[in-house]
């Protein structure tokens, strides 16, 4: 697909101090129009919005009339446009200015009778390397289109105007010039395909989460089997898998090779899927992604911008720890976020509107780390186990979460440790997650690849001739539900901890 416009969305913050706004490139799939609608807050409607095309290049975009619920609609006109031939967007674009230039100045023409222009465009000619008066009136009296200069000797024809020539039939036709074309627009009937209210139903690849470019194993020359590619369009059926690797020659699905990747997930990339024996894991996490509420499909999104991006298993282990986390789309940025925290601790009887001039980037950001909580283009978003809205002190040092791994009590975070943020006398180990989250992962000096977070403990831990070591339902991280700084943790006897989590022999009761 080519990009025929480009539209902004935006949408007025609630104490009307400025716009979500999110640009989005026209035609798209619905998951790509849902995570701009998300991002511009479009969805809510009780709040003002605004709906805006802010480049077009086959089309003078000016003239129609565009409001906020014609998404759906300039949509599908970019889907026309962009299934057109080259003859015909010339021809379209040619209909579209000559209907405009009949406008009075302030009329506007509706999205959908820019869609019915792009039917029947069959029955309109087109004229090549013709761009104004005199090469038009030079090509009508060369071909004999006009029967008045048909028997003019050769020598009379350096006399003729053909600039007035030229003129006198474009305005007879219609006619508008495109580029380097010329087209008699008076052949153009007008179509009546889409009524303006049912749009024809999404296609597989319209309403896909992600879809591959399959083609079989090729021998040796990658490019000898491109020529046989199709794309596969996820979720899908196993049958529909089964169908295509057959189309394919292949016995199955996973013997075939990719060439292509769109992800309706901007945080999953083409670089996460390795070959086509994750199609499993792809289809299975664009199944569950499509049963999620749109809310809930944005959390997710929100959730991978933590740093989940690296790896198709990391984006799965983000997918089902999910609902450990909470989420405020409403805070586009550190400093909403922090007006809402304040108000929200605020008496029931405070005015809210003394915060609107409060200019606190770094108090902001100060109050995202210490919550551990962070910004993302849907909302902010916690911290594994953590609230967004938990009193915290200015000064308060970093606390991390307490927790029970491999028998021994420790500090989690799901943010990366660096070595020179360990303070004396603990050691910091990574935490590598596997198919079931934690349960079959692995602690590991440096984790690179499905990182699941950090590890603090006070005993350095004997990782073996592998380097590793195994977790299981039994030796995997229990949450106490408790935070402590590290300074603290690196002091604290545990034979000997007072708290309700722990016993009086230093086992973790939980």
């Amino acid at each position: 697909m080519s990009i025929q416009m480009t539209i902004e969305l935006s949408t007025e913050k609630p104490r009307h101090n400025g716009f979500y706004t999110a640009q989005l490139d026209l035609p798209a799939t619905d998951m790509e129009i849902e995570d701009a609608v998300r991002r511009a807050r479009f969805h809510n409607k009780s709040a003002r919005r605004y709906l805006a095309i802010e480049e077009s290049e086959l089309f003078d975009a000016s003239y129609l009339a565009v409001g906020t619920d014609s998404l759906h609609e300039l949509n599908y006109l970019a889907r026309r446009l962009d299934g057109l031939s080259d003859e015909d967007a010339v021809k379209f674009a040619a209909v579209y200015a000559a209907r405009t230039e009949e406008f009075p100045r302030d009329a506007y023409m509706q999205v959908r009778s820019a869609i019915n222009m792009t039917y029947g465009l069959d029955a309109v000619p087109v004229a090549s390397n013709v761009s104004n008066n005199y090469e038009l009136g030079k090509f009508i009296v060369e071909n004999d289109f006009d029967e008045r200069f048909e028997n003019i000797p050769d020598s009379v024809l350096e006399y003729l105007d053909y600039r007035a020539i030229g003129k006198s039939f474009r305005e007879q036709d219609g006619g508008e010039f495109i580029g380097r074309c010329y087209v008699p627009t008076r052949y153009y009937e007008t179509q009546n395909v889409y009524d303006g209210e049912h749009l024809p139903p999404p296609s597989p690849e319209q309403s896909a989460v992600f879809s591959l470019l399959v083609a079989p194993a090729p021998e040796s020359d990658p490019d000898e089997v491109l020529d046989l590619a199709q794309w596969l369009h996820l979720p899908a059926s196993v049958e529909q898998m089964d169908a295509l690797a057959e189309q394919l020659g292949a016995d199955k699905i996973q013997d075939c090779v990719f060439y292509d990747f769109k992800s309706g997930i901007p945080q999953i990339e083409k670089y996460m899927i390795h070959s086509m024996s994750d199609i499993e894991k792809l289809n299975k996490l664009a199944e569950d992604y499509s049963s999620l509420t749109a809310e809930k499909r944005t959390m997710f999104k929100a959730v991978m911008e933590r740093g989940y991006t690296s790896t198709l298993d990391g984006a799965i282990a983000a997918f089902k720890c999910m609902d450990n986390y909470e989420f405020d789309f409403e805070a586009e940025n550190s400093d909403d976020f922090f007006k809402k925290y304040l108000a929200y601790h605020a008496p029931t009887n405070f005015d809210n509107r003394w915060l609107d001039g409060i200019r606190s980037e770094v108090d902001a950001d100060r109050l995202l780390q210490r919550l551990g909580a962070t910004q993302t283009p849907y909302g902010i978003v916690s911290k594994q186990f953590g609230s967004l809205f938990a009193l915290t002190d200015y000064f308060e040092a970093e606390k991390f979460e307490l927790i029970e791994v491999v028998g021994q009590p420790a500090l989690f975070s799901d943010s990366r440790i660096s070595d020179t943020e360990v303070p004396n006398g603990l050691h910091r180990y990574d935490l590598r997650v596997g198919d079931d989250d934690f349960c079959d992962g692995a602690i590991e000096k440096n984790v690179y690849v499905n990182y699941g977070g950090s590890i603090l403990l006070q005993q350095p831990l004997d990782l073996g001739a592998d380097g590793y070591i195994q977790l299981d339902e039994d030796s995997s991280p229990n949450f106490t539900g408790e935070e402590m700084t590290a300074e603290k943790f690196a002091s604290t006897d545990f034979t000997e901890y007072d708290s309700e989590d722990f016993n009086q022999t230093g086992g973790m009761r939980l």
